[in-house]
């Protein structure tokens, strides 16, 4: 290996920066997560297992966790529910798993198509479930979001298999803003996002609750603590996790798109070591300033957005929801919609601020929290290679995703 592979990473500073309060968007190119990614299911069901490699990245499809789940464990499951909740037919999958090592499979019931999910093990603490059980139910009267069903015993989860489990509706629509995107439409998905958060911000979490979703008038941001700490970490140990993911990577092969996956833990090095001075200072500044927090989403992006004909159906997956600032969510949903469109940046501010004023720090903090997110984005994935984690039945998924992060980040560097 060449020895500058070695060599500490120098952080570079540019030369000029946008202003905290100066929208600067940054394109996107595809659908990207983040940090808090789909919580669906990462599985295959259907044919025998078999070893996919994504290069030196194995990923056993048997190994997913519907396949470790079969349906007639998801029946006994499901028999903590009444019987308008038993399944007519096997247990489905969605077709587009993410990444998170969720259980989510569709069934179809007396009752309609319901979803039943398995959260990771040790993924959130029960307390915290249950409160944003709590909250979903408080905000479903104004926006389209499944409300846990609850069991025989009246609780909304159940312990199974090492797993809390939940049961809630099936929502309808599909996440399709890139390929049918529109002025109304983009309008509509703030203007929902907007009347979450008024929704949101009158409910009154029980006291074990309240770390999680409570709001106050003035705190900081813990997105901002929590990225300066993740960056903290990540340039302390930068070099290491390079080369760790290098080395799951550097396997010859004869498929272009596998091949090219080592070019990209190259390309997210360069542009984290060019992005992360930049990004750091702008989070320093944003520490400093206190903003009203309320309980957000934290992870509206693209595919959690489901859609009928221009009107939002259903707001899905809010296992990232804490409380936050707002700009979290606008700059979580704008990004991933409108990539670096200003005028579609400017419509969909100016369509939210019709029902919820931002203050001039707010409306800094949702380009910091863009910029962040696109910069640390490339490093979750980096982090996630260096720790030979990508148990995804479908490499070449995971590929285009890395790509269309990189393809941000790079955005972001043009724009320094």
């Amino acid at each position: 290996m060449d020895s500058s592979s070695h060599r500490s990473p120098t952080f570079k500073r540019p030369a000029t920066r946008p202003r905290i309060g100066t929208t600067v968007p940054i394109r996107t190119t595809g659908s990207v997560s983040c940090f808090t990614g789909g919580d669906q299911a990462v599985s295959t069901g259907g044919p025998a297992p078999r070893i996919v490699r994504f290069p030196s990245v194995l990923v056993d499809s048997s190994a997913a966790p519907f396949a470790r789940s079969s349906p007639m464990n998801l029946t006994s499951i499901l028999d903590h529910w009444d019987r308008s909740c038993r399944p007519h037919g096997a247990p489905r999958p969605p077709p587009h798993p993410g990444f998170s090592g969720a259980i989510v499979a569709r069934i179809d019931t007396d009752r309609g198509p319901l979803a039943i999910r398995g959260w990771p093990p040790g993924a959130l603490p029960r307390v915290r479930l249950e409160a944003l059980h709590q909250l979903l139910a408080h905000v479903a009267g104004t926006v389209p979001v499944a409300v846990p069903i609850p069991a025989a015993d009246g609780q909304t989860l159940v312990e199974a298999d090492n797993r809390l489990w939940q049961l809630e509706p099936w929502l309808p629509g599909a996440a399709d803003f890139h390929s049918d995107p529109s002025p109304q439409r983009l309008v509509a998905a703030v203007t929902t996002l907007a009347a979450f958060h008024q929704s949101a911000l009158c409910f009154v979490p029980d006291d074990d609750a309240r770390t999680w979703f409570a709001s106050t008038a003035a705190a900081r941001s813990p997105a901002v603590d929590e990225r300066l700490a993740r960056l903290d970490r990540w340039k302390r140990n930068w070099n290491t996790l390079v080369q760790r993911a290098h080395r799951h990577t550097r396997v010859a092969s004869t498929d272009k798109d596998l091949r090219s996956l080592t070019e990209s833990v190259d390309s997210i090095n360069q542009l984290f070591q060019q992005g992360a001075a930049f990004v750091t200072d702008q989070l320093q500044m944003a520490s400093r300033t206190d903003y009203p927090c309320q309980p957000c989403l934290r992870d509206p992006w693209h595919d959690h957005l489901l859609w009928t004909d221009d009107r939002i159906s259903g707001l899905i997956d809010p296992a990232a929801c804490r409380t936050d600032n707002v700009a979290i969510d606008l700059a979580r949903m704008l990004g991933s919609l409108v990539g670096d469109n200003a005028a579609d940046w400017d419509r969909g501010l100016a369509a939210y601020r019709q029902h919820r004023p931002l203050s001039l720090p707010e409306s800094g903090l949702v380009t910091v929290l863009d910029q962040s997110g696109v910069l640390m984005a490339g490093a979750v994935w980096l982090e996630r290679l260096a720790d030979n984690r990508l148990t995804h039945p479908a490499p070449r998924h995971v590929h285009a995703r890395i790509l269309a992060v990189t393809d941000r980040m790079q955005a972001l560097i043009n724009h320094l």
